[in-house]
């Protein structure tokens, strides 16, 4: 029975609030009611119209009442919002009667129509509206009253203890191409992502802050991203809206609520059943053996992944053509793929151009490079030179970036920036790994005959299942072309390493073996069996784990007992990364009610898992083997454990950001030099 997370009083019910479609049993839009003319309430009604809210303020007259807000005031001329009477403004400190005599009226003449959220502002006064008196704290409990008498939910303005909602601190994206130059701000439309921070009354200009730091942390085609997102969900909907029932709409938030979902394992594509998908995508017209539900299933997962995978600024410009078309600059030509004739005089260039087609021109390069864990600085010197070198005549710049999808924006970043529109990122979409990989050496082959250089990238190292074997093999027979292979950090020992796990210890574990949750063409595979003195690492396993775990704990020589530690190491060496640590038999269950997995990720199996924490515990091997040990077992977890049964550490350690934090001023101060 696993435990779940206790509630912990404090936080906020944080929602996204939008008008519903007026009904014929309530024509009237939903709407904001703001009393007082104040500059508050100008901030409110602007937020509220941009959300599709109709905007009512309670007030005097404008013209008897120089108090009004000037923005309010304009807004008012235009058209844009309403006002009602609201006589009680020039009654500071109005009890129950005048509140329950205005709410009475008001209802009787319909002002309050459609009207769900009541905002009192005047309890709060600005410095420029010297003749404005401040609402009593009585007057203001009164209103309250009344108002959740009437089922009202409201707002009043610093006075949290009275208020059923809250004003989150907001930033509300432009919609900027991530090639735009900067322009002038007020010509930019928005898009559609906001963002929303909340310190919950704690320290509310401290949250402004934290407001300004996040927007600043994020590339200014966030908003882009997001919009052309949102515009590729709409058309792969529209495709296949006519062919099954069961095509949904409306935001599909089963990845929050499905654990691992986003990488859950699909039935691998042929090439006959990928081009039936891409016949039906362009037809429309569900009459193929590859069902609509099926093609929504297999592209929505793909735009799933590629929101959590892709740089920001490529997704900005992502297209339902990007997902169908072969992802190849080379048909025509890229700018950045053309032959570099940098070594080459005007009258050596001409001659080239003048060779007889019999002439085969140099073969090019191509490097498999190992990108590590994901964090720039485990790169290998190598690795940063390759993609950092801008300079053509030098012998590690590159003319074309292969890229698999599980490389972290962060790393493709390095790319210099004018290039970087050239980088291809492998479109394995889930059922779809063998089509994208042959595509990708395809691509390879194609531009190393020509005489570019290549660069396939791959997260950790290309050797440790990361095919590049496969590629070597390819590259040889097809091009003739030795290809260079260069290691990286694989994530099976980094990813430990940087959760405190040493895969290998004196008196804890004495071997390690790497293996993967998934086979060729997704079958399953069956593990090592269980030795107490070995640490067993599960790449490619998050998605399967609960049929891991099961041909664990069910291996048919030596199974693995069920309270065993276990760690899901989330995106090792980032600034999110997540470590999850519990039982083989609990691990499943925790991450349902976590929030979702992070990918990628990789497992840790074994005693070496617990051995560091607190005062540490290295005397797992010399427990003797008697019929106590099991029980022992048990107690070395529960005091690791604890009553809740499972343990999460949120991002790297301080002393690693100390450290990352160091090195990023150093080379700030290098550059400035």
């Amino acid at each position: 029975m696993p435990s779940f997370p206790s509630p912990e009083p404090g936080a906020s019910l944080l929602l996204a609030f939008t008008p519903a479609t007026p009904q014929p049993s309530s024509p009237r839009p939903q709407s904001l009611l703001l009393l007082g003319p104040t500059r508050l309430s100008a901030l409110r009604a602007f937020a509220a119209l941009e959300s599709g809210y109709r905007v009512v303020v309670g007030a005097p007259a404008p013209k008897t009442d120089e108090r009004w807000d000037a923005e309010l005031r304009f807004r008012l001329e235009q058209n844009e919002i309403e006002r009602i009477d609201w006589p009680i403004a020039e009654e500071a400190d109005a009890r129950e009667d005048a509140w329950r005599d205005w709410f009475d009226g008001a209802e009787r003449t319909g002002a309050l129509d459609g009207v769900r959220m009541i905002v009192l502002s005047d309890t709060i006064v600005s410095h420029s509206s010297s003749s404005a008196r401040r609402r009593t704290l009585a007057s203001a409990r009164a209103f309250r009253a009344e108002a959740e008498r009437r089922r009202f939910f409201v707002n009043v303005a610093d006075c949290p203890d009275l208020s059923d909602f809250g004003w989150a601190v907001s930033h509300r994206f432009d919609l900027v191409p991530p090639s735009a130059p900067s322009s002038d701000p007020t010509s930019r439309r928005k898009s559609p992502l906001q963002l929303a921070l909340t310190t919950n009354t704690s320290a509310c200009r401290l949250a402004t802050r934290l407001r300004r730091e996040i927007v600043a942390s994020l590339p200014k085609s966030a908003g882009a991203a997001v919009e052309a997102v949102g515009r590729l969900r709409e058309e792969l909907k529209a495709q296949v809206k006519a062919a099954e029932e069961d095509a949904q709409d409306g935001e599909d938030d089963s990845e929050e609520t499905q654990g691992v979902g986003l990488n859950r394992p699909v039935e691998q594509l042929t090439r006959a059943k990928s081009q039936a998908l891409d016949e039906q995508c362009r037809l429309s017209n569900g009459e193929s053996s590859w069902t609509g539900a099926s093609a929504q299933l297999t592209r929505m997962r793909y735009v799933s992944q590629l929101s959590e995978y892709w740089p920001l600024d490529r997704l900005a410009t992502v297209s339902l053509a990007s997902l169908s078309a072969p992802s190849t600059p080379l048909a025509p030509l890229s700018p950045s793929l053309k032959p570099a004739y940098h070594d080459l005089d005007p009258a050596s260039e001409s001659t080239d151009l003048a060779l007889s087609p019999s002439s085969s021109p140099k073969k090019g390069r191509i490097f498999l490079l190992g990108t590590g864990p994901g964090n720039p600085l485990l790169l290998t010197r190598v690795a940063h030179l390759l993609l950092t070198t801008s300079d053509p005549s030098s012998p590690f710049f590159v003319d074309l970036f292969l890229s698999d999808k599980l490389v972290p924006p962060q790393i493709l970043a390095l790319i210099p920036p004018k290039r970087r529109e050239g980088v291809v990122i492998a479109r394995k979409y889930p059922g779809n790994a063998e089509a994208a990989q042959e595509e990708l050496m395809a691509l390879a082959i194609e531009a190393a005959e020509t005489g570019k250089t290549v660069l396939r990238l791959k997260q950790g190292d290309p050797f440790l299942y990361g095919r590049g074997g496969e590629e070597v093999l390819r590259f040889r027979a097809v091009a003739g072309i030795e290809s260079v292979v260069l290691p990286g950090l694989s994530s099976s020992l980094a990813g430990p390493t940087l959760a405190g796990i040493p895969v290998t210890q004196r008196g804890v574990a004495e071997s390690v073996v790497v293996c993967t949750g998934v086979g060729r063409g997704g079958r399953d595979v069956a593990p090592a069996p269980y030795e107490r003195g070995k640490t067993l690492c599960v790449l490619m396993g998050v998605a399967r784990l609960s049929s891991l775990v099961k041909a664990l704990m069910d291996h048919p020589t030596s199974p693995y007992p069920p309270h065993l530690p276990i760690a899901l190491v989330e995106r090792a060496s980032s600034p999110d990364q997540r470590v999850v640590a519990s039982t083989i038999d609990r691990l499943a269950a925790v991450l349902e009610t976590l929030p979702p997995h992070r990918p990628p990720g990789m497992i840790v199996v074994g005693w070496a898992v617990l051995c560091l924490e607190g005062e540490g515990d290295m005397g797992i091997l010399d427990d003797p083997e008697d019929e106590g040990r099991d029980e022992r077992d048990r107690q070395r977890v529960q005091k690791w454990l604890g009553d809740i049964g499972y343990k999460v550490r949120e991002g790297l350690s301080e002393g690693w950001m100390s450290l990352v934090g160091g090195l990023e001023a150093e080379g700030e101060q290098v550059s400035a030099e």
